[in-house]
């Protein structure tokens, strides 16, 4: 048996052709070859800006070219291809604490629900509750880590050292909170007693039966009549919500109708299975602007690189389902345009987090050649700032352009492997990002015990 050595720019080259997709056998592309493959890993070691660290408390001067990738930003969405990274969510950490302190973000949009988003921002801006519980409450488990402690807990610190407070946003629906009930009561209590009637009768068919699981249960068990009549229920509680005086405090009506659009999202979202459910984007979309109307500033928006991805169309594909649309990040774009930058992150190997009961560690190999992962992780560089949009030669710019495929890492990936059945596909990699970050190792998150 012979053995053939193969230079890193020979596997590179192979990757760059696979990752044109099977009908590069057919037919590859001109700029395919291997002198493009090499223009494609030589740009990618002179682009890149190589990360000393992801400790979040490190100084943050290596991250220097996020300014360039996010300047004249409104909202910057800082994805993840897997919730279960330590790697992962300690350098957004870091490109978290970059945007607060040299570029003057001040709000954190968060892949959380709404309702539970007000407890953590109440905490972060007056100190109030218990960090720890809050964190442990969170909609996923895997946000029950030490590495989301330490975010939260940083905004604090923050908060007290400065007059100009960061906030907290629940951008999201995935949990029905008794909290947004109680809000809407007292609110309409306060403005319009009157109707208290009528909003309790439609809040009544809507109401949690026990804990939240078993509430999801009970609406999952319902018939599809059944569950369009109490979307009905919801959507008439919005307008009532809507028609209602504000009072001297208007952020009162504010975030009472917001809790209204929360129940009403929940109902319409959990009424069919499927990964992809556009109700959910769009709301997730509208609560950042929803959010930037009423305190104005600069958001960074954190959530899984399949929301915060910018491109119109993304496939996301895992076992047993392919939902194919458009995603939070793509309506952002729609809505900001070119000062929503879209930031994604990546990694070679190692190990993650993932599962529900309970989440454990799971091995993930290094990726296969059709995937993007393969030729990021062929760098000389291990972690590193790639701005997609810096200078490039033809070839470079073609690829840039073109088709790519990447990991997605779901909770429900429990099988050890490359992560090649759960992924993301888009037709152009720089509609997806503008930037990405990418990590050689990752570790698995670390659960609050």
């Amino acid at each position: 048996m012979s053995l053939i050595k193969v230079s890193r720019r020979g596997v590179l080259g192979l990757t760059v052709l696979a990752a044109t997709g099977a009908a590069a056998a057919i037919a590859a592309p001109a700029w395919a070859t291997t002198s493009s493959s090499e223009e494609v890993a030589e740009w990618i070691d002179r682009k890149a800006r190589p990360l000393r660290t992801t400790d979040p408390g490190a100084d943050l001067d290596d991250l220097r070219a996020l300014r360039h990738v996010v300047d004249g930003a409104t909202v910057a969405g800082l994805g993840e291809a897997s919730h279960g990274s330590r790697e992962l969510f300690r350098v957004k950490h870091r490109m978290t604490r970059f945007l607060v302190e040299r570029m003057g973000f001040r709000t954190l949009a968060f892949e959380q629900d709404f309702a539970w988003g007000t407890l953590i921002d109440h905490y972060v801006v007056t100190g109030e509750g218990d960090p720890r519980e809050l964190v442990s409450g969170m909609s996923s488990p895997l946000w029950a880590t030490e590495e989301i402690l330490e975010l939260i807990t940083w905004m604090r610190s923050y908060n007290e050292e400065h007059r100009d407070k960061v906030r907290f946003l629940g951008a999201d629906l995935l949990t029905l909170h008794q909290l947004s009930f109680d809000k809407v009561i007292a609110y309409v209590e306060q403005v319009a007693p009157e109707r208290l009637d009528e909003v309790q009768a439609e809040l009544k068919p809507l109401r949690l039966r026990g804990e939240y699981y078993e509430h999801f249960q009970w609406y999952d068990g319902l018939d599809a009549d059944e569950k369009q009549r109490l979307i009905e229920h919801a959507r008439e509680l919005v307008k009532l919500l809507e028609a209602l005086p504000d009072t001297s405090d208007y952020m009162d009506g504010e975030f009472a109708r917001q809790h209204a659009r929360a129940i009403l999202g929940w109902y319409e979202y959990y009424v069919s299975g499927e990964a992809l459910r556009p109700n959910r984007e769009r709301f997730i979309a509208d609560a950042v602007r929803w959010w930037k109307r009423l305190h104005g500033g600069r958001i960074a928006y954190w959530a899984a690189n399949v929301h915060t991805g910018a491109a119109k169309e993304v496939t996301f594909r895992m076992p047993g389902d392919t939902s194919n649309g458009s995603w939070a990040g793509h309506h952002l774009r729609q809505y900001f345009g070119r000062r929503y930058v879209s930031i994604g992150t990546a990694f070679h190997e190692g190990s993650i987090t993932s599962g529900w009961a309970p989440p454990a560690p799971y091995r993930v190999d290094a990726p296969p050649k059709q995937l993007l992962e393969a030729v990021l992780g062929a760098s000389v560089h291990a972690d590193y700032l790639l701005d997609l949009r810096a200078s490039a030669p033809r070839p470079v710019r073609e690829w840039l352009a073109g088709p790519a495929r990447l990991r997605m890492i779901h909770p429900s990936y429990t099988t050890p492997g490359d992560g090649s059945d759960h992924t993301m596909s888009v037709d152009s990699l720089t509609d997806l990002f503008d930037a990405i970050v990418h990590i050689r190792t990752t570790t698995p998150s670390r659960l609050l015990r």
